[in-house]
């Protein structure tokens, strides 16, 4: 299972708890394997689970879900009148052997319900980004410039390989006989220095599609964890 196919589908099975709550756990393990890295994505999925397993955990440590209002009710139900016996461990610590988002830990202490309205960082926000206007402005672009130049970059390396693939290709196919007909050191020499620039191209297409592929998809996240930190916007 894929990083998006886990975070999908958690998404889907915390339908009962609120979007506050649901959001705040997709972003905490969108973190938590961004932290882990690309190398280590796949023993980090590995450990957690299945979503299934995860959102039940999350679910049950959450007062109010539909699952701790089921395991409540069982548990009542199984500890008998009062003074009968001794009521079975609560389902929380089944979550002990995971990383939970901070709200779903056992014992935690539940957020108070959102106010309506704006809230004051909302509005500090608002001003600040009117009073700096001519600083975030440059700034967006500055980002956008830097994005932009590593797609052309990308795109140069890339060309400039093929080209240089291309080129070498076709003059060792034209040339390597006469080379060789005018003797063979002046043959092998040519071929050598025709092979230097093939390895030369290969490495140019191999730069451009780590650029595309690690670089650019990086420095994007990165971009988009400052901005969350930023607004302390939640994705669902």
């Amino acid at each position: 299972m894929t990083r998006e196919e886990f975070l999908r589908r958690l998404n889907e099975l915390l339908s009962d708890v609120t979007d506050e709550e649901r959001a705040e756990a997709i972003r905490f393990y969108e973190e938590y394997l961004d932290d882990a890295g690309p190398q280590q994505e796949a023993q980090v999925l590995a450990e957690l689970g299945s979503p299934e397993k995860v959102a039940a955990i999350i679910r049950a440590n959450v007062p109010g879900s539909r699952v701790q209002q089921e395991t409540a009710a069982q548990e009542a139900q199984a500890a008998g009148p009062a003074g009968s016996g001794v009521p079975p461990a609560s389902s929380a610590a089944a979550g002990a052997s995971i990383p939970l988002p901070p709200y779903a830990r056992p014992g935690a202490a539940q957020p108070a319900p959102p106010r309506k309205g704006m809230s004051d960082r909302t509005i500090l926000l608002i001003i600040l980004a009117v009073v700096l206007f001519p600083l975030w402005i440059g700034l967006a672009g500055a980002v956008f410039g830097v994005l932009m130049g590593i797609v052309g970059a990308a795109l140069g390396l890339f060309f400039g390989g093929v080209g240089t693939v291309i080129g070498i290709v076709t003059v060792l196919v034209a040339n390597t006989p006469a080379a060789f007909a005018a003797g063979w050191p002046t043959g092998l020499f040519m071929v050598g220095l025709c092979l230097l620039a093939l390895a030369l191209g290969i490495a140019l297409i191999t730069v451009a599609v780590w650029l595309v592929a690690w670089l650019l998809p990086a420095c994007w996240r990165l971009i988009l964890r400052a901005w969350r930190a930023l607004t302390g916007k939640k994705e669902a």
